[in-house]
């Protein structure tokens, strides 16, 4: 760990959680503006005002990374290259991308530009993060389902830089891959727009009962954290851009205080429990998920079916609600937490799981025996419980802090030479001159605290003198000019500092942009067809006669499964490659590929599935989203010209590139890392109560299904029937 630069990465959805984010201690804050980025929802930035923002944080030496991560078509190319322009002569520190279009862009028309890859590309084992090496990828936002195994893995054998969440709220689906929102209502993920079709309630066919079966529950890993740095992670996300300033506050300054206490060797259970408290009146959906998906198997504690947003921290219950007047009630609730005015809390019916109100409390009066009385519009039974959603002290407190700048000054007053002020901080130093020549003072000389009382006036900067020191032999000059002094000296540290804290990360090259623009894609096309185990070959194989490549995806990774569909299937067989593979999982893959001749077709639905192109034939699935012809230049470095269109792709570009096009069948509209029958039963494995017959269904939108694979773990498809009109080259998903 000595050698380690940790951060902590904060997130800024706005100009005031950037300024919370930074008064925190955020050593990094990643931020997106009004295009192409994943917050489209949040306040963002704009050109007009990323340069006053870098400059702002490269004063702190806080790096900015701006979130360019959603898909792109080939209409937005352009308006991309201009907005990264932008970007870098705002000296913005690097770009999170997603869209394989964006990094070829990027990666050829702006020779040194730092790229990052977001948790939305998927990458979550060895074989994923060195294909982002060879991509000219420098850090990677690895993906939520990421086991503590492959971290170290990626570390020891990669020279990435390792980012990872760790508090915040949590995707259900695997990252990239969701696209519930997408094709049932048009409002896709990928694009910035989801709606958030997890967080409402699915009744499962199993029980028959009616709850948020899709809703994650926040990430907590604070406890993590010390294993985390061991496993090789040196970025610790925060996620929130569409939080409240208080949030990004508490939780920075949580986190910050945590490495900090962990660098000392004074990190306790104590303090990561009452911190624990802390986060949870900040924004929780119930209990935490405190150890993500980073544990050996498949986890069962990531739904909170019960509650599907912010309940905050159970603090008391209600004594009574009277009328009082015009339509208003007093509320008496009995707690041992101080409520003040300013607070927020939920009235909970905890048996029946109804949130029967949310409110912000106005003037409030204790009445002894942990008893706070207040009026309100709402009126409801007594014996509620009650939760508090805002702690006003807790945020005002954090918010309250200021992050300062300290600096020392050595000043060298003498008579008739000009003032000599030298300015140091920890990394840098430099030596300012007046352009007057000081006078002997007649009568009083100033004294060091004259001088200090002047210089020291600094209360709207983020400055703070911490040391001065004065050489004189009895000078005089004026206030003014000592305070004109003190502008100079704060107006060249600041600058200086900036100047410190970034660099051109670099430029523009219009002759490979057009050239970019101009090169002909490799697409080789053909009609494929999708299988499980449950094919029937006795009876049903001359349905597959029409088609080129068969895509066998069974439902458990058997080598004699696997070899049994290979010998039926001949030439046409390809092996689908798992859209979620952790390292216990590829040494089974591995086997099974042992099994098989050199030349079968590998479906690859993940960024790792290019690792294997060097040796397979590799066929990109939709799940890689290839919506733009960049995508299909960076895959064709690959050696891969046989291309499924993302689901979101338009037709009008599927068909001017001959890409094949989903037109049929079971779509996986989410992957899931975690056990949803653990969720329902609260079953462990040993007891497995998985039915074929699972589904999910929601009033508003339809039922899906839930089907699953098995390697080492197991992982879940959330799928529906789709139907699309016929393309020139086609995917049919005939999987029951």
């Amino acid at each position: 760990m000595k050698n380690k630069q940790l951060e902590i990465l904060s997130p800024a959805g706005s100009l005031e959680t950037f300024y919370a984010a930074i008064n925190a201690g955020a050593d990094a804050i990643y931020l997106g503006l009004s295009s192409f980025n994943a917050r489209m929802k949040a306040e963002n930035f704009t050109c007009d005002n990323i340069r006053e923002v870098v400059k702002y944080a490269h004063t702190f030496g806080v790096k900015i990374y701006i979130t360019l991560n959603t898909l792109i078509t080939d209409d937005d190319i352009t308006e991309v290259a201009s907005l990264v322009k932008v970007l870098i002569e705002a000296r913005v520190d690097a770009f999170i991308i997603q869209d394989f279009g964006i990094v070829k862009l990027l990666k050829t028309c702006f020779p040194n530009i730092v790229l990052h890859a977001s948790t939305q590309m998927g990458i979550h084992n060895l074989e994923g993060a060195k294909v982002a090496e060879k991509l000219g990828i420098t850090r990677i936002v690895l993906s939520r389902e990421t086991k503590l195994e492959d971290i170290k893995l990626i570390h020891k054998n990669t020279n990435l830089e390792i980012e990872y969440f760790v508090q915040g709220a949590l995707c259900v689906a695997f990252s990239g891959n969701c696209y519930l929102s997408s094709l049932e209502k048009g409002m896709s993920g990928n694009e910035g727009k989801c709606l958030q079709l997890c967080r409402l309630p699915y009744q499962n066919t199993l029980t028959g009962e009616n709850s948020y079966n899709l809703s994650a529950r926040d990430l907590s890993l604070l406890e993590n954290l010390h294993e985390l740095i061991d496993a090789g992670i040196t970025s610790f996300k925060i996620e929130g851009r569409m939080r409240h300033s208080g949030y990004c506050s508490v939780v920075t300054k949580i986190y910050k205080d945590a490495l900090q206490l962990i660098k000392d060797n004074k990190l306790s259970q104590s303090w990561i429990d009452e911190k624990q408290t802390l986060l949870r009146e900040t924004f929780s959906r119930g209990e935490f998920n405190k150890n993500a998906y980073l544990k050996t198997g498949t986890p069962d504690n990531v739904i909170n079916k019960d509650y599907q947003n912010h309940i905050g921290l159970k603090i008391g219950s209600v004594l009574s609600v009277k009328p009082f007047k015009n339509d208003l009630f007093v509320v008496q609730v009995k707690t041992n937490f101080p409520l003040n005015s300013g607070d927020g809390i939920k009235i909970i019916n905890e048996k029946t799981k109804e949130q029967v109100a949310s409110l912000g409390i106005g003037n409030i009066s204790s009445k002894g025996n942990s008893i706070f009385e207040f009026v309100t519009k709402y009126k409801f039974d007594k014996s509620l419980s009650v939760f508090l959603t805002q702690n006003s002290n807790l945020e005002n407190n954090y918010l309250s802090q200021k992050r300062k700048i300290k600096f020392n000054l050595k000043i060298e007053a003498f008579a008739g030479v000009n003032l000599k002020v030298n300015c140091y901080t920890n990394d840098l130093s430099f030596e300012y001159q007046s352009n007057f020549v000081l006078e002997k003072a007649k009568n009083s000389p100033l004294t060091n605290e004259d001088f200090y009382k002047q210089l020291n006036k600094l209360e709207d900067t983020v400055f703070k003198l911490e040391k001065l020191d004065v050489l004189t032999d009895g000078i005089f000059m004026p206030k003014s000019l000592l305070n004109e002094v003190r502008r100079n000296i704060v107006s060249m540290l600041q600058e200086k500092l900036i100047e410190n804290n970034e660099k051109n990360i670099a430029t523009f090259d219009e002759d490979k942009f057009n050239a970019l623009l101009s090169k002909n894609t490799d697409v080789a096309s053909v009609d494929i067809a999708i299988i499980d185990d449950a094919f029937d070959f006795d009876n049903d194989i001359e349905k597959l006669n029409d088609f080129k490549i068969v895509v066998f995806a069974p439902k458990q990774y058997l080598i004699e499964l696997i070899q049994s569909a290979h010998q039926k299937l001949g030439e046409k067989f390809a092996l689908n490659l798992p859209t979620i593979l952790n390292s216990m999982d590829k040494k089974i893959i591995d086997k099974v590929l042992e099994s098989l001749p050199n030349n079968i077709y590998l479906f690859a639905n993940n960024i790792y599935g290019l690792d294997f192109a060097d040796k397979y034939k590799v066929i990109a699935s939709p799940l890689l989203n290839i919506k733009n012809r960049l995508g299909i230049l960076l895959l064709n470095q690959f050696g891969i010209n046989q291309i499924c269109a993302s689901v979101e792709a338009s037709d009008a570009f599927v068909e001017s590139q001959n890409l094949i096009k989903f037109i049929s069948g079971k779509f996986p509209l989410m992957t899931f890392a975690h056990c949803p029958i653990k969720t329902i039963y609260k079953n462990s494995c040993s007891d497995c109560k998985y039915s074929h017959d699972f589904e999910l269904k929601n009033i508003n939108l339809g039922s899906y299904k839930v089907s699953r694979t098995r390697i080492s773990s197991c992982y879940f498809e959330l799928s529906s029937t789709f139907f699309y009109k016929k393309s020139k080259f086609s995917l049919l998903n005939l999987s029951k």
